[in-house]
């Protein structure tokens, strides 16, 4: 009986202690997010290091096949991907996060100077698929940014 009510009062401080984490992960904010570089590795590839700030008071946690694409009327122009990241828990950092990517192939040199011409950031949206894990145990994120969102916090 006794053991009975320790393994009650064990998965209640358990529960607890896990809806405290799930509220602090809600407050994990994106301070920054800036290009720090682009280099091309082919006529339509490319190496490129992206700067984020990230303010985490939930323990740490990995983000797994992180995955972007820039969009514009459903068609994906632009795909990059990048390595694991590991976001220490309880702080307030910048990370340095290494991207691959490429143009896709069916757009044509033609196009990407006839859209690069008649840029509105408005028109684009930047597509995010990633794994947040911890402790073995992860969500698939995705999120959907208007282009012109992100290049306003760059300028601020």
């Amino acid at each position: 009986m006794k053991r009975g009510f320790k393994i009650i009062l064990m998965l209640i401080a358990g529960t607890l202690c896990l809806s405290g984490c799930v509220n602090k992960f809600k407050r994990i904010k994106i301070t920054s997010a800036s290009l720090e570089s682009i280099i091309p590795t082919g006529l339509k590839s490319f190496d490129a290091l992206i700067c984020l700030g990230i303010d985490n008071p939930a323990p740490s946690f990995n983000i797994m096949n992180l995955k972007a694409d820039i969009m514009k009327d459903s068609i994906a122009i632009i795909r990059a991907s990048s390595e694991n990241v590991a976001v220490d828990g309880r702080s307030s950092r910048e990370y340095k996060i290494p991207v691959t990517g490429s143009i896709d192939p069916d757009i044509s040199w033609f196009q990407l100077a006839i859209m690069a011409r008649n840029f509105k950031p408005d028109e684009y949206i930047v597509k995010l698929n990633a794994r947040a894990t911890i402790a073995g145990i992860g969500k698939d994120l995705e999120y959907k940014v208007p282009l012109s969102r992100l290049l306003k916090k760059q300028e601020e």
